[in-house]
């Protein structure tokens, strides 16, 4: 009866009033409009940063890569019998004799030998020792011996007869210098080339090292596709793709390559449609090879209007060009998938006007009901059995209110999706998040109560609520911990870690703001490790397919060296690795390495050794703690400790000597909380 006299009065003020309704109707459109608008070109943005960042992560990660080489070849370089071989060689050419036979002969074999003793278990497909004169003195292929260097090829080696060890993308032999390979039917190579120098330091030759681009440079690119369509490869100067194409097989089926060739080199990244009577390459390629061509212009760029790249398919995209190794790196995702949050947003505005301009008294019952809606939620606001307190935390793509369960009263932490901001990946990790974190009951990881969705279809799942503060938290504000307490924060999180490993997850973002100190029944300093949004289980392998974009994501400074260099191999021993950086962080206030970019984080992570704790700590710390943190902290998985049971044991043997205690754990939150209820933190990213 209600709505029915609220209809009739609609009706009656839509016949008094036509225009002041239309009026309404307009400036209701004018708004949908706007609103639009905005929300389009953010969207837009957000499409556009991801590609960005997507090219940013593929560079650090190529550079770090290149570095290693070059100073794996240069040390191979300075090799005293290395360059004893080399100046044997000189020697003979020098005294008349003829390059080609030495290069044959002893001297030759005994320079190949050598860097294969040195390069162990690198892969080096073509070795050449080039002299100053540009002749080859000795090389894997006897058929090169004593070939010398056209004066284009022989400039390329002029920066390292200077000094510089220099990296060169994909190039087969023939291109390199001059003589075609016979083995591999002459496969793409990368090149490093160091200076060889004599004992007073001159630079008497160039060590010339070319290791297979399908086995090592290009496996960098394809761990790193994202999504579905995407894409990410790297191109040179004449606009050729410089790894192995992620559809191959549909350049087979067109014939471009044969079947099983790698695309390496063989695939010209031109637009397949281009104006009549000319030929041209992608819009991006063309975009980034004009902008490499001019030294005032900038190294990076996207293209967010949509284009054909090099199979035809339509695509956006991001790109950067690399000076220093003459070549460029690109992404491209297909625009679907890249826009797909802007295409659902399209269609429901379309489907929001049509509903304006058919509809206005439905338009405005809608209105007037989504009103009261608003204001009934505003009282006592749902989701399925919990009522939303109030919000506690905001993160990306998640917010996570203080609730209550609404029979039991019992206060619990709800974290909900905002659609709006979260594409089909990330409502994907959320839902294994949540899948996977429910399957551990220890009691230092946080307990998962329920799973469901909003009235308005967002995912969000009910945790317990924890009243702590995190560690990353503690130790800004109040400074290091001391030894037993530290061990007691270790010896939580590894027994988090060992039920975690025990049912093949991984955890992979182990870190000092996803692990709590809280107050539970009476009991202080209870560890709970938060924070599933990057587990890996190994028993599965969709977990890898959808973790394969995540290579960029954690926190560098407490990532294994491992993940770093090989994301895919992340095992149980990186959360060990990461277990170790954050007890370095608890005694010494700081994590074991830092550095002023990301780059050289990560490159410190790798290749630098950690220091000990006791060295830097404020405060004494036990050997066998000491000793602990630096196992976990080695570079080989192998030689870090075999479990987190390990880990649990050698801490409960410490506990022993230097126990601590609720007592003391009781003390330090009265002093230093002072009675006050300490904000909840809750993982929200």
């Amino acid at each position: 009866m209600a709505e029915s006299a609220l209809l009739a009065r609609l009706g009656a003020l839509a016949r008094r009033r036509p225009l002041e309704l239309g009026v309404g109707l307009l400036a209701a459109a004018l708004l949908g409009v706007w609103v639009y608008a905005g929300v389009r070109n953010a969207l837009v943005e957000l499409a556009a940063a991801n590609l960005r960042s997507l090219v940013a992560s593929q560079v650090t990660t190529t550079e770090t890569w290149i570095v290693e080489k070059r100073l794996n070849v240069q040390r191979w370089a300075s090799d005293p019998r290395v360059v004893a071989a080399a100046e044997e060689l000189l020697d003979d050419f020098e005294r008349g004799g003829a390059a080609a036979r030495a290069c044959r002969g002893q001297p030759g074999a005994r320079l190949l030998a050598t860097v294969d003793l040195l390069r162990q278990e690198e892969i080096a497909a073509a070795v050449h020792l080039i002299g100053r004169n540009g002749r080859v003195l000795a090389a894997r292929d006897a058929l090169k011996c004593g070939h010398a260097l056209d004066d284009r090829r022989r400039a390329v080696f002029e920066p390292v007869f200077a000094g510089a060890t220099r990296f060169t993308g994909p190039l087969d032999e023939a291109e390199r210098i001059g003589v075609a390979s016979v083995e591999r039917r002459n496969a793409p190579r990368v090149w490093v080339a160091a200076p060889v120098r004599d004992a007073q330091g001159a630079v008497i030759a160039v060590l010339d090292i070319g290791k297979p681009a399908s086995e090592r440079f290009s496996v960098l690119f394809e761990a790193a596709r994202p999504g579905d369509t995407g894409e990410i490869y790297a191109f040179d100067a004449q606009g050729r793709l410089l790894t192995e194409s992620r559809f191959r097989s549909v350049l087979e089926e067109r014939g471009l390559v044969r079947r099983g060739e790698s695309t390496i080199l063989r695939i010209a990244l031109d637009d397949p449609h281009p104006p009549v009577g000319q030929a041209r390459r992608t819009r991006l390629i063309e975009q980034a090879l004009a902008a490499a061509g001019r030294p005032d212009a900038a190294r990076t760029g996207e293209l967010l209007q949509p284009y054909e790249n090099y199979l035809g398919r339509t695509v956006v995209g991001a790109w950067r060009w690399l000076d220093d190794f003459g070549f460029g790196i690109a992404v491209e995702v297909a625009e679907t998938e890249a826009f797909a949050p802007l295409l659902r947003l399209e269609r429901a505005f379309l489907v929001l006007g049509l509903a304006i301009g058919g509809a206005v008294f439905g338009l405005v019952v809608a209105l007037l009901r989504i009103h009261r809606m608003e204001v009934e939620t505003q009282e006592a606001k749902r989701v399925g059995n919990y009522e939303l307190l109030e919000e506690i935390g905001a993160g990306g793509m998640a917010r996570v209110y203080r609730a209550r369960h609404r029979l039991l009263k019992r206060p619990t932490a709800v974290k909900i999706i905002e659609l709006a901001q979260a594409n089909d990946e990330a409502l994907a990790r959320f839902d294994r998040e949540v899948r996977l974190a429910s399957q551990l009951m220890h009691p230092n990881t946080i307990e998962i109560y329920d799973y469901g969705r909003t009235p308005e279809g967002q995912p969000f799942y009910a945790m317990e609520f924890l009243d702590g503060l995190t560690l990353q938290q503690i130790v800004e504000t109040h400074g290091p911990m001391n030894a037993a307490r530290a061990a007691h924060v270790l010896r939580g999180i590894a027994g988090s870690l060992s039920e975690a490993h025990e049912r093949g997850l991984v955890h992979r973002d182990i870190k000092p703001a996803n692990v709590m100190l809280c107050r539970r029944g009476g009991e202080h300093d209870v560890v709970k490790v938060l924070d599933f949004g990057l587990v890996k289980d190994t028993r599965t392998e969709a977990t890898r397919d959808l973790t394969r974009a995540l290579r960029v994501l954690g926190t560098p400074a407490y990532m294994a060296p491992e993940r770093i260099e090989r994301p895919e191999a992340a095992g149980h021993r990186s959360d060990l690795y990461a277990l170790g950086a954050v007890g370095f962080f608890l005694l010494a206030g700081r994590p074991p390495f830092h550095a002023d970019s990301g780059l050289a984080l990560a490159y410190q992570v790798v290749h630098t050794p950690a220091p000990r704790v006791s060295s830097v700590a404020p405060m004494p710390v036990p050997p066998s703690l000491d000793a602990l943190i630096t196992r976990c902290l080695e570079k080989s998985p192998e030689r870090r400790p075999p479990s987190a049971a390990a880990v649990i044991e050698a801490l409960d043997a410490l506990l022993v000597q230097v126990p601590w205690t609720n007592v003391a754990a009781r003390r330090w939150w009265d002093v230093h909380v002072h009675g006050a209820e300490p904000a909840a933190a809750v993982p929200t990213h």
